[in-house]
């Protein structure tokens, strides 16, 4: 598998001023040994106790100590600065990587910082300094590495962790690597022998930093590639950046020193706070990155907050200009009908007198153009009539009030009563609800939709329609679905929206007769009642008309 050591995307690269800075800070301490520069703390002779020890002789004496403690202090400080800092970029991506991270770093300065404490008796430790500094080092940089290794590699099997169980995830993973960093500093806090970890006179003259090394150059090789690819981020690029530094220090130490305080022993610690400050450095810039991003949206969406609010603007104008127009064809449409009326009258009276004064002997060409005459005016004053019953369904306001379907139902059924016996139809209905309406209205769209299956029945059977309801949970909405099932002639489904339009008809007016304009009310109705009408129907099986209400709340009740 080939892994890529550095982010292709720009975007997640650490400045190449960074790369280089902690690369030359790598390199320049041991071309400075090799040119006779020396960065340890020598130790003087011991003065016998019989002599006055200025308070000078006295800090020349622990000058070794003191630059030791204050290396591993910043060591530590930096590595509460680096958890502190994964928590605040977790409260604002809930990434959980970089907590987890930030956690194991802060356990590995604790171990540093135990390292530091016992060294200077600060807490009790009863094994002597000579043996106890340099195991409680060799410790805890083993346990640095482990648990760098621990720590990034739970995030490269399997899927990644929710955010919903990230907090978990963090609390879990801090109090088990606390927990083992608690166990190593008790053993070695208690141990009355240590084991030597220090050969001056050998090859390897640390041989307990042997191990740390080859763990540090696996992670640098394997684990950091792979969360940085999986995870791409500046303080993934940081984090693989750090394993240099961590390298160089094993390698002082494992081959270098061979006392306490000597040039390769400060050496290293100062490398050690480098190890430290480069994942920090990482976590700065990517929360700079991630505030930077986040600057960018904030302004995106106020620049689309208003562009949407212009849009606004410019719907509501829309909105006003239909309204108004709506109101003028409506307006337009009632004019027309009503004002229709009575030429039509005046046509059909004087059509009525002429044919009425006629006698049998008038030319029979005459008669039926009379009579064509008439039925046209006829058709026509339905069709103004219904144009006009159409127009001021959308001009008026709806007064709506509880309405009992069973009620409309049976007024409708009375009024067609003659209908109904003519055809030897049978009706059969359901309890249907009450729902909140306006009774008159509701009468019309039953009363077209029984008119029409009434009137396209078959010849080889008696009509039969059904009347049926139910409640539908649509949407966290609660809907009452009532048909109107009937066995006629039916249509094909490819008109069922045709036959909602105004003036629209399947069959010629020889056949059946109307004005096309029944289902349009029924539609218009409906919209205006906050509901819906659809249709099913097969040909020659019949139609099913399906009136969608909303069901009646308890506020529409009082």
């Amino acid at each position: 598998m080939k892994v890529n050591y550095f982010s292709t995307d720009s975007e997640f690269q650490l400045p190449k001023t960074i790369v280089y800075f902690t690369l030359a800070l790598c390199i320049a301490p041991l071309l400075l040994e090799l040119s006779g520069v020396d960065f340890g703390n020598s130790i003087p002779a011991l003065l016998s106790t019989t002599e006055s020890i200025s308070v000078d002789q006295m800090f020349y004496q622990l000058a070794g100590g003191f630059t030791h403690a204050l290396l591993e202090w910043t060591a530590f400080c930096a590595a509460i600065f680096v958890v502190l800092l994964t928590f605040c970029h977790y409260s604002i991506t809930k990434d959980v990587t970089t907590p987890v991270i930030g956690v194991a770093l802060f356990c590995a300065g604790a171990m540093d910082a135990f390292h530091t404490l016992a060294a200077t008796r600060l807490v009790s430790a009863v094994a002597d300094n000579k043996d106890l500094i340099p195991f409680t080092w060799a410790l805890s940089r083993v346990f640095n590495a482990l648990i760098m290794i621990a720590g990034v590699g739970i995030f490269l099997r399997g899927d990644k962790i929710r955010p919903s169980r990230g907090i978990w995830f963090i609390v879990i993973t801090s109090l088990v690597f606390s927990a083992v960093g608690y166990v190593l500093i008790h053993l070695a806090a208690t141990s009355h022998t240590l084991p030597q970890t220090q050969f001056p006179d050998a090859f390897i003259r640390r041989p307990y930093d042997v191990l740390p090394l080859l763990l540090f150059l696996f992670a640098g090789l394997f684990i950091y590639p792979l969360f940085l690819k999986r995870y791409p981020s500046i303080f993934a690029s940081a984090l693989l950046l750090s394993a240099v530094p961590e390298v160089v220090v094993e390698l002082h130490m494992a081959f270098g020193s061979q006392r306490l305080f000597d040039s390769d022993f400060n050496v290293a610690h100062f490398l050690k706070i480098i190890a430290y400050v480069v994942p920090l450095s990482g976590l700065v810039l990517d929360y700079l990155l991630t505030y930077k991003q986040q600057q960018i949206h904030h302004q995106q969406l106020l620049e689309t907050h208003q562009k949407l609010n212009v849009k606004a603007d410019e719907m509501k104008q829309l909105n006003y200009k239909l309204k108004q127009s709506n109101q003028e064809l409506e307006k337009f449409a009632y004019v027309a009908s009503h004002d229709l009326q009575e030429p039509l009258r005046k046509i059909q009276a004087f059509g009525d007198r002429l044919q009425s004064s006629l006698d049998k002997n008038t030319n029979e060409k005459a008669l039926d153009y009379i009579s064509r005459m008439q039925k046209s005016s006829t058709r026509m004053r339905s069709l103004i009539d219904d144009l006009l019953l159409f127009s001021r369904l959308g001009s008026r306001e709806y007064q709506f009030r509880s309405v009992d379907l069973n009620k409309v139902v049976q007024l409708v059924q009375d009024d067609l009563q003659i209908l109904i016996k003519e055809k030897r139809a049978e009706i059969v209905c359901q309890s249907l609800p009450i729902i909140y309406g306006e009774s008159s209205k509701l009468y019309q769209v039953f009363l077209n939709l029984l008119n029409n299956s009434l009137k396209f029945g078959r010849s080889d059977v008696s009509p039969k329609i059904t009347i049926s309801c139910e409640l539908v949970e649509q949407e966290q909405r609660s809907l009452w679905k009532i048909s109107i099932q009937d066995n006629g002639i039916g249509f094909d489904l490819k008109y069922k929206d045709k036959i909602f339009e105004v003036f629209q008809r399947l069959h010629g007016r020889s056949q059946y007769e109307g004005t096309g304009i029944g289902l349009a009310i029924c539609k218009k109705i409906m919209e205006k009642h906050q509901g819906e009408i659809t249709v099913q129907s097969e040909l020659g099986r019949g139609s099913c008309f399906i009136l969608w209400l909303e069901k009646m709340r308890r506020e529409d009740e009082k």
